[in-house]
């Protein structure tokens, strides 16, 4: 039975200084050119040095003495600030390889959104080199060190190989209008400056809640974008939620592909009111079919809550349920109120900005919050008679999530698996309630 062979690196910078934890990969070269990665994940010492013992079946290196086929490798080292190189040769020489690390330069990313904002955190990675003498492309697996993402500016510096191509691919949580852009890995060139502009493609409103009697900002305050159905078009009504900061800010969007001016969206509000936000005038209306949009609200006053409902959820086995959202309505029909106005500013990625005039007007109460790790909640409220429901996080095959969605989030509508639990609220008391978990749709993450 043949011995195993041994894999002997030694990397070295273009002046002869040892490499210390350069990445070391192996392929085989199989019929048709094709390349097969070796399993192993290995890293140069201190020294520069990779002493290890291949991974080859003892069949394969039978099969090749006997055929007396040699068996080729391309051997390739790669180190973040060293750079790359490679080595194509025979079973024997891969008992002594020498590499000396380069680069071909670096391309710098700058990458903003639709609307000039330097995009921070976004991940990419090299995923395959084009090498003259390989005639096959070389697909680099996932290397933790190997995933580089963009800092406070928007900037990203890759290192690139010299004497060969190398292919770039965005991944990980990236926005969707990255993601469309980018589907395919691109090939990368030295230059300074590599600009990366992609479409937010939502439509985006924020603004401010405050109490309307103290003028202080409410806090986890539930904020929904409602898109209402269209006869014209082929639009399903979804409710998208987000809460407000410690400081009263809030902004929800439609997520990517959702937005459009053919989708007339209503910004729903805590106890009892809501702002059209996507039905102006025509005369009015900025030119928005080929941009996304920004709807900000500026400061809106509010009846603040002057009641509690809490309690508790609990799924079909009976144990709590961690991070369930709670939706509450009111029971009784608002009011009718004298509408008021506030001022809206427009602004789309293609330059237009817009003032308009939008009304306030009243509604059917409505607010939301999420339960803790046992399952319990306490919810602020105006006083009155409420419906409350609440519905997973999580699929049922799913195990219980960790922590709460990230928001914007999509909310289920109301089915026929909703169970409704009625409370009434007096100013100043709490009502204390337990929740069935509906065994309907779950609650839905919004890429932006």
């Amino acid at each position: 039975m043949p011995s195993a062979p041994l894999l002997r690196v030694r990397a070295v910078t273009r002046e002869g200084q040892p490499v210390a934890g350069a990445h070391i990969l192996l392929w085989r070269r199989v019929p048709a050119g094709k390349l097969q990665l070796l399993p192993g994940e290995w890293r140069t010492s201190s020294s520069g040095e990779l002493r290890t013992q291949l991974p080859l079946s003892s069949e394969l290196l039978s099969i090749a003495g006997e055929n007396q086929t040699p068996l080729r490798f391309l051997v390739l080292a790669w180190h973040p600030q060293a750079g790359w190189a490679w080595s194509i040769g025979t079973l024997d020489s891969l008992r002594d390889v020498k590499l000396r690390l380069t680069s071909g330069g670096q391309a710098t990313f700058t990458v903003q959104n639709c609307f000039g904002e330097s995009a921070k955190g976004l991940k990419g990675r090299t995923v395959q080199l084009r090498i003259p003498e390989v005639p096959a492309p070389v697909n680099l697996p996932p290397m933790p060190d190997a995933v580089f993402q963009t800092d406070a500016q928007g900037k990203l510096r890759v290192l690139l190989p010299e004497g060969a191509t190398a292919f770039w691919a965005w991944g990980g949580e990236l926005p969707e209008g990255m993601r469309q852009r980018f589907r395919d890995p691109m090939p990368l060139h030295a230059a300074p400056e590599l600009r990366v502009r992609y479409h937010l493609g939502t439509r985006e409103v924020r603004g401010r809640l405050i109490d309307s009697r103290t003028g202080r900002p409410l806090h986890q305050e539930a904020v929904l974008l409602h898109t209402e159905p269209d006869k014209r078009f082929k639009s399903i009504p979804c409710d998208y939620l987000t809460f407000t900061d410690a400081q009263g800010w809030f902004t929800v969007y439609l997520p990517y592909a959702t937005s459009g001016p053919i989708v007339p969206t209503v910004c729903r509000l805590p106890h009892g009111a809501e702002v059209w936000a996507s039905l102006s005038p025509p005369s009015t209306r900025p030119p928005v079919e080929t941009a996304c949009e920004r709807w900000d609200l500026g400061e809106i006053a509010i009846s603040a809550p002057d009641g509690v409902i809490a309690g508790e959820v609990r799924g079909a086995d009976g144990k709590p349920a961690p991070f369930a959202l709670v939706v509450a309505q009111g029971k009784e029909t608002p009011v009718p109120a004298r509408t008021r106005e506030i001022t809206c500013r427009v602004t789309t990625c293609n330059g237009v900005r817009k003032t308009l005039r939008q009304q306030v007007r009243i509604a059917a109460p409505l607010t939301c919050t999420f339960t803790d790790a046992q399952g319990r909640f306490r919810l602020p409220v105006r006083a009155g008679e409420w419906q409350l429901r609440a519905h997973p996080t999580h699929a049922p095959s799913e195990p219980a999530v960790a922590s709460m969605p990230s928001l914007p989030c999509q909310i289920p509508f109301v089915s026929t698996d909703t169970r409704w639990v009625t409370a009434r609220v007096s100013t100043g008391q709490t009502a204390t309630v337990r929740l069935p978990l509906s065994a309907g749709d779950r609650v839905r993450p919004v890429r932006a």
